[in-house]
């Protein structure tokens, strides 16, 4: 699956989108004070209220550059494992740190995708990862598999976290107020709204998630 556009709420969108472009380096969109381009993916900042969200980009880089280039521009989080931590079952190393708004950002190193050193400018590919807090993570997968083409891929702290979606693209679906790794911050209801190539269409009742929904 491939996140072609992902929007999330930010309290000051304007100053949001001017850190991921003057700071992380993220392709600026021509005209527009509140989206940039991931790879991929075309990121979108919208006016609302915000707690904790998480998002993942794949980079096609060494993880120890990923690591130095990160510290050096907005400082790393601290996993159970360092800077860095690896994760087997995905074949990847990550590296983890907060935007402005406290969004907890995750970089992904898949083995054998390293074009060498990191340089946003050409080795961001696209968002990999959609958090989505919700109160019933068992009912919200079972409602997100019968309405879009995707499957469970793995599931983590007694299914308090499940992974929905492929390698290329999942969504992270978790317990509200569980902590998203590796901070102390709740995972919330944020409104979170996703253009995606997976079939079908997501428009959960009371909760502020969209699929493939028209705005």
């Amino acid at each position: 699956m491939h996140f072609h556009r992902v929007a999330i709420a930010a309290t000051d969108p304007i100053s949001l989108c001017e850190f991921y472009v003057e700071t992380l380096g993220f392709g600026a969109v021509p005209g527009s004070q509140r989206s940039v381009t991931a790879g991929e993916t075309t990121l979108w900042f919208e006016l609302g209220d915000t707690d904790a969200d998480h998002l993942a980009f794949t980079v096609d880089a060494d993880v120890d550059s990923v690591v130095a280039w990160v510290d050096e521009h907005v400082g790393v989080l601290e996993t159970d494992e360092g800077p860095s931590i690896r994760f087997d079952f995905l074949g990847c190393d990550s590296v983890y740190f907060e935007d402005p708004e406290g969004n907890i950002i995750e970089y992904i190193c898949y083995d054998g995708q390293s074009s060498g050193a990191f340089d946003p400018k050409t080795d961001i590919v696209g968002v990999t990862e959609v958090g989505m807090a919700v109160p019933d993570v068992q009912a919200f997968v079972s409602d997100l598999t019968d309405a879009v083409d995707v499957e469970v891929m793995s599931e983590f702290g007694g299914g308090t976290v499940v992974f929905v979606g492929d390698r290329t693209g999942r969504f992270v679906v978790a317990a509200e107020g569980r902590p998203w790794y590796p901070t102390d911050r709740n995972a919330a209801l944020d409104p979170v709204s996703v253009q995606c190539d997976a079939d079908g269409t997501f428009n959960p009742k009371g909760l502020p998630y969209r699929v493939n929904v028209e705005q």
